[in-house]
């Protein structure tokens, strides 16, 4: 479900979105929500004409603070030509785009379990942060049809049947099992650098928000 609003603009980015669209739309503090079709329709500093901006539109995704205040980054204010300007702008769709989860209180004791649940929290709100600025990114086809996504899986499952190959011909399986600190250190070491260049592939919100920006007007 999406809806549309005019609303003001100050100079650093900052737009408020009305209680009873919050409402409407269930949007809570931490929101991440996307805005469509975005187009000045005044500009509140003298001597400046709407018909002297660029005739573009643009499109972002911004985090709702708990008053309902979303931020027009820098990149879109530059292409709509009202960067350090007050203005007021029409969005013709505002929609979640992730709602996030209540945050996880601090535990007076701490045990493995807990650890190992607040990581896997923590991995499920990145996966679907990530998976929203995929799904906004103008140059990335995603989700991945049938066919790409079987090649994808395909290709993790040969390369852990290798790598399982590789680490039991040379003893490593074993030696993990028994607990060997030396192999343990390889493998955690191994995967935080699979995790560092997965983090640095996939986009983040700025880089998204910047490709909206660029993206030609229909």
């Amino acid at each position: 479900m999406s809806e549309q609003t005019i609303a003001y603009m100050n100079e650093r980015g900052s737009v408020t979105i009305d209680s009873e669209i919050r409402d409407l739309l269930d949007i809570t503090d931490g929101d991440l929500v996307r805005l469509s079709e975005i187009k000045v329709v005044k500009v509140e500093d003298e001597g400046i004409d709407v018909k002297q901006l660029p005739d573009e539109t643009c499109s972002t995704i911004s985090r709702i603070n708990d008053r309902g205040v979303v931020r027009i980054d820098k990149e879109v204010r530059e292409v709509l030509g009202i960067d350090d300007k007050k203005v007021k702008l029409k969005i013709s769709g505002i929609e979640v785009a992730k709602i996030v989860n209540e945050s996880t209180k601090t535990r007076s004791a701490i045990s493995l379990v807990a650890v190992a649940s607040w990581y896997a929290t923590v991995a499920a709100s990145w996966s679907r942060a990530k998976s929203v600025f995929m799904k906004a990114h103008p140059e990335i086809k995603y989700p991945p049809n049938r066919s790409t996504a079987t090649m994808i899986i395909g290709s993790w499952a040969l390369i852990a049947a290798v790598a399982t190959i590789l680490l039991s011909q040379n003893g490593a399986i074993e030696r993990l099992a028994a607990g060997d600190p030396v192999e343990w250190a390889g493998l955690i070491t191994a995967l935080a650098f699979g995790a560092i260049v997965m983090i640095l592939l996939l986009p983040d919100r700025k880089e998204t928000v910047r490709k909206l920006a660029n993206m030609p007007s229909e």
